[in-house]
C-alpha cells in the first residue's frame, strides 16, 4: 500500500465527517457506526502493513525477501535485452540506494542476523630451544690450519717409585705407554630449503631457522664428541677414549657414590677429575633421592642447586646412552676448531635461483684428541626401578620405595 493508496482510505474514511452538520441526527449516528466498523478494518491492515515494513514474520522473526547482486542483475532489464538478442553486447545495471536496500549482504545464505567474525592469527615465532651446557663448552678449545691432528697419547702409567734398600740397589723403575694417535678433522652439516619471498616477507623467520639448524647442529656435535666411533668421517669421542671403572662398588652404594669412585680411579693416576657426563634421566634420578625422612639430598626444589656434583661440572646430554657415565680430566682433551660454526645462504644451489629458493647450511669441521685414557673413566650406573626414586636408610644404603 503505497501513500497514494492510504490517503485515498483517510478521505473515504474521514471525509463524510466533513457534511455531518448537513445531517440529521439518525443519518450522523449511521455515519459513526459505519465508521467505526471502516476503522477496525483499517487497523488490521495497518498492523500487518507495519510487520511487511519491519520485515517480520509470525514468529518474530526478521525475513528478508533481498537478492544477490547477482540475482538483481538477472533480472534486470538490461541483461533480459541483451539475453532476448538485442545489438548491445553488454548489460550494466546500477545500483541507488534504494535498489541497494533490497540486495542482500555477499556472505548471501548465511542468517543476516549473524555476523561472520574473523578469526585470530598468532604470528609470533617463539623461541628456539637453548641447552643450558654443551660438552663442547667444557672441553678446552684449539686451533688448526690442517685437516689432521697428530699426537701422543698416554695409555697407561706404572708407578713403581720407592726406597733404595740397599745402597747401591737397583732402583725401582716405573713405566709409561704412549702411543701415536691421530685426529682427522671432520665435517658435521646438515641445510634445509627455503622460500625467498618468505624470507623477505618475514625476515624474523630466517633468524629462527638458523637458531634452530645450529641447535641441532651443535646436539650431533655433542653426540660425536660422546660417543663417536672413529669411523671414516665422525670422531673418536670420550667413551672410546676412556678407562673402564675397576671399582666394585658395594650393594649399597647409590648412583652419587659411582661418580665418587670414578674420580678416585682418575686420581690414582696423577688426574684431576673436573667433569662428569651423564643422561638427563640418570641425573634427574640422582635428584630425586630422598634420605629416610624424604628429604631430598640434592637440595630443596623451592631452591634448586646448581649442577655440580663433588665439586665437578655436570654435562646432561642424551647422547650418553642411559644407565652410563663419564667422568674425567677434562685438560687431558682439546677440540681442535678447523671451522667454526657458520651459517650460509645461497641461491645457486642446484634451481635455487628460477625456482625463488634458498639453501641455508649449518656446518662446523672439527677433531678432538684424547691425550690420556686413564685421565678418562667411563661406567655404568645400577639399574634404577622405573617411577620409584631411591631412598637412603639411615646408613647411606638405598632401597626401594615402598608402595
Amino acid at each position: 500500500m503505497d501513500m497514494t493508496e492510504i490517503k485515498k482510505a483517510l478521505d473515504e474514511t474521514f471525509g463524510p465527517l466533513r457534511d455531518a452538520q448537513t445531517k440529521t441526527d439518525t443519518e450522523v449516528r449511521a455515519e459513526i457506526a459505519a465508521l467505526m466498523e471502516r476503522l477496525a478494518k483499517q487497523d488490521v491492515n495497518l498492523i500487518d502493513l507495519g510487520q511487511k515494513l519491519a520485515g517480520l514474520s509470525d514468529v518474530g522473526q526478521r525475513r528478508t525477501g533481498s537478492q544477490t547482486i547477482g540475482e538483481f542483475f538477472a533480472k534486470s532489464e538490461a541483461f533480459k535485452s541483451m539475453q532476448a538478442g538485442g545489438t548491445v553486447g553488454r548489460a550494466r545495471v546500477t545500483l541507488g540506494p534504494d535498489e541497494l536496500k533490497a540486495v542482500a549482504p555477499i556472505y548471501e545464505s548465511i542468517d543476516p542476523n549473524k555476523y561472520p567474525v574473523p578469526s585470530q592469527r598468532d604470528t609470533t615465532l617463539r623461541g628456539a630451544p637453548e641447552n643450558d651446557v654443551w660438552v663442547r663448552d667444557l672441553l678446552p678449545n684449539g686451533q688448526t690450519t690442517s685437516n689432521l691432528i697428530e699426537y701422543v697419547q698416554e695409555k697407561a702409567m706404572q708407578n713403581n717409585a720407592n726406597y733404595q734398600v740397599p745402597e747401591g740397589a737397583l732402583k725401582a723403575q716405573s713405566d709409561i705407554s704412549f702411543e701415536a694417535k691421530q685426529a682427522p678433522v671432520v665435517t658435521i652439516a646438515h641445510w634445509i630449503l627455503a622460500s625467498r619471498q618468505v624470507l623477505d616477507d618475514a625476515p624474523m623467520l630466517q633468524s629462527y631457522i638458523n637458531s634452530r639448524m645450529i641447535y641441532g647442529l651443535n646436539s650431533k656435535v655433542d653426540t660425536e664428541l660422546i660417543a663417536g666411533d672413529g669411523a671414516a668421517g665422525h670422531l673418536s669421542g670420550l667413551l672410546p677414549n676412556s678407562t673402564p671403572m675397576t671399582a666394585a662398588p658395594a650393594g649399597t652404594w647409590n648412583n652419587a657414590d659411582y661418580i665418587r669412585l670414578a674420580m678416585a680411579q682418575i686420581q690414582a693416576a696423577f688426574y684431576r677429575p673436573s667433569i662428569a657426563i651423564l643422561n638427563p634421566l640418570d641425573w634427574v634420578f640422582m635428584q630425586l633421592s630422598k634420605n629416610a625422612n624424604g628429604e631430598y639430598l640434592f637440595g630443596s626444589p623451592l631452591a634448586p642447586v646448581t649442577p655440580r656434583l663433588w665439586n665437578m661440572n655436570i654435562a646432561e646430554s642424551y647422547a650418553m646412552p642411559a644407565g652410563q657415565f663419564v667422568v674425567g680430566d677434562a685438560r687431558q682433551s682439546m677440540v681442535w676448531d678447523r671451522q667454526q660454526v657458520t651459517v650460509e645462504v645461497s641461491r645457486e644451489d642446484r634451481d635455487n635461483f628460477v625456482k625463488n629458493m634458498v639453501t641455508i647450511l649449518v656446518e662446523t669441521r672439527l677433531a678432538l684428541s684424547v691425550y690420556a685414557v686413564p685421565a678418562f673413566v667411563k661406567g655404568s650406573f645400577p639399574v634404577p626401578v622405573p617411577g620409584e626414586p631411591p631412598v637412603e636408610d639411615g646408613g647411606g644404603a638405598t632401597r626401594k620405595s615402598s608402595k
